[in-house]
Parts: structure tokens; sequence; C-alpha cells
């Protein structure tokens, strides 16, 4: 085999759909590369006698690389966090039903206002029963 297609056989066996599709199955990171080391050993001794020591600066980059995407996606996580936290807060103070279930806890009402409440409610339909009977 020659340099050119251990290369492609590595990219192809690293492939990001292939990784997603690993981690979806449950599979932990450590366990994907080991994995995928005991898969390509003879490919990955032919590209390690392949680099040269300006090579390792290359793989520098590419861990520097690989840590800023990291970085990335851990700020577009966050973003997304702050952002669907304003949504929600800006649906809850849209919406005048939660606003109004919010502020109204029936325990407090009744505690407070219930022996009132009840007392209003009961003169209302005295009322209201005098005046029907006054009226036929």
């Amino acid at each position: 085999m020659n340099n050119y297609e251990v290369l492609n056989v590595l990219d192809e066996s690293w492939s990001k759909q292939r990784l997603i599709e690993k981690i979806k199955k449950g599979q932990s990171s450590e366990q994907i590369v080991q994995d995928f080391i005991k898969e390509n050993k003879n490919n990955l001794e032919i590209l390690i006698d392949l680099l040269s020591k300006k090579d390792i600066k290359l793989l520098n980059y590419m861990e520097v690389l690989a840590n800023c995407e990291l970085n990335l996606i851990k700020e577009l996580r966050i973003k997304e966090n702050k952002s669907n936290i304003k949504n929600t807060e800006n649906i809850q103070v849209i919406n005048p039903i939660v606003k109004v279930y919010r502020e109204f806890k029936l325990s407090l009402f009744m505690k407070e206002w219930g022996n009132k409440f009840v007392i209003g409610v009961l003169i209302m339909l005295s009322i209201i029963s005098l005046t029907k009977q006054a009226w036929a």
C-alpha cells in the first residue's frame, strides 16, 4: 500500500460521520480512539514513519486547531443556552396568562381572603334571591 492509500484509508476511517454514528451508539471518545488505533495499527505506523520533525509542527497546529473548534463549540452552547433562557423569559413576559398565573397563588389567596370571599359570595346569593322574591 502506498502512502497516498494509507492516508485515504485513515481519513475514511476517521470521518466525522462515522464518529457521530459511534457517539450516537453510546461509545465514549476514549473507546472510539482506542478502537481506531487497534483497527488501523499498521497504517498508523506507516504514517508515523512518514512524519518528519517538520511535520511534528503540523501535528501541533492541528492540535491547536482542534482546541479552537472545541472552544467555539463551547461558546456556541453558552450563547444557545442564554438565547433559550431569554426566549423563555420573553414568552412568559408576553403571555398575560403566565403573568397572572405567577402572581396568583391560590393557597395565599385562600389563607388571607378565603373567609371573606365565602361570606361575600353568600351575601351576594342572599341579595340575588331576595331581589328575585321581591320582583316575583
